[in-house]
């Protein structure tokens, strides 16, 4: 069984939603779009992500059971497994629709590159608070804890 860190993940791609997102912007700046309006597009879609998974009203009604031990003979993943898998689906998911859209409306990338930057500043400030200690399994979901 190979285990992720909660907090670790975390950190480890929000460099990856960054740079992503600040690529889509420049792309959208290369294929036409304002800049103004490239700004104005990604500096909402980082905000409006950020704000929104910090104040999403479904968190209240999720229920977490009491994190189990560690077994024996789990091992931890690399950070480079960890930053990758955190990647699937969101973070490839918004960059393919930027792809998409940066040669219909360039803008729209830009948007969408601010959604990917605000993935990673919301990643890192969880990151900030998640305890150290939780390690989940991703195929299952299952909240491990070290001793």
């Amino acid at each position: 069984m190979t285990l992720h860190s909660l907090r670790d993940r975390a950190l480890y791609v929000t460099p990856i939603r960054i740079m992503l997102g600040a690529v889509w912007l420049v792309a959208a700046r290369i294929a036409g779009s304002p800049g103004t309006g490239a700004l104005l597009a990604f500096a909402g879609g980082a905000f409006v992500t950020v704000f929104t998974l910090f104040n999403d009203p479904r968190s209240r009604f999720l229920r977490r059971g009491e994190a189990k031990d560690v077994p024996g003979d789990a091992s931890i993943a690399s950070p480079v497994r960890q930053a990758l898998h955190a990647t699937l689906p969101s973070t490839v998911g918004v960059s393919a629709l930027a792809a998409v859209s940066l040669a219909f409306e360039p803008t729209l990338s830009a948007l969408l590159g601010g959604i990917s930057a605000g993935l990673g500043i919301a990643g890192a400030l969880y990151a900030l608070r998640a305890d150290p200690s939780l390690l989940v399994e991703p195929k299952s979901g299952v909240v491990y804890r070290r001793r």
